[in-house]
């Protein structure tokens, strides 16, 4: 690999091959602006109202397209029995299916548990 560099600096030589006119960049920006044809200004556009306002609205439409579709696709969960209230279902009628997720999720060992529930206040399970 050294033997080819120092064979292309033989035939070619270090000297660097280009050049630039004498003063070119001196006044290189003034040539260039005269060169550039003159732009009429343009009047800014009006900006009404609803120029202003219209991607708030897009934004809103967005939203409600998404929660009216997570709606439609995900539903809601139809009670059992449709004169059942929240007032009046029985909490110690959930199956241990739904139960045991919650527990688990809460990171207590059964001793915990225990105490946890000893210790509760009894007035709001009534």
């Amino acid at each position: 690999m050294k033997k080819e560099e120092t064979d292309l600096l033989k035939r070619c030589g270090t000297e660097n091959p280009f050049t630039v006119p004498e003063g070119y960049f001196e006044r290189f920006t003034e040539q260039l602006m005269e060169q550039l044809p003159e732009r009429e200004a343009q009047p800014a556009p009006k900006l009404t109202l609803w120029t202003r306002v219209k991607p708030w609205v897009y934004m809103a439409a967005m939203f409600c397209g998404l929660m009216l579709s997570v709606r439609m696709f995900v539903g809601e969960k139809q009670s059992q029995s449709p004169t059942a209230t929240p007032e009046t279902t029985d909490f110690t009628e959930v199956p241990d299916e739904y139960i045991d997720p919650i527990v688990n999720q809460t990171m207590m060992d059964d001793y915990t548990l225990y105490q946890y529930l000893t210790d509760a206040d009894t007035e709001i399970y009534k």
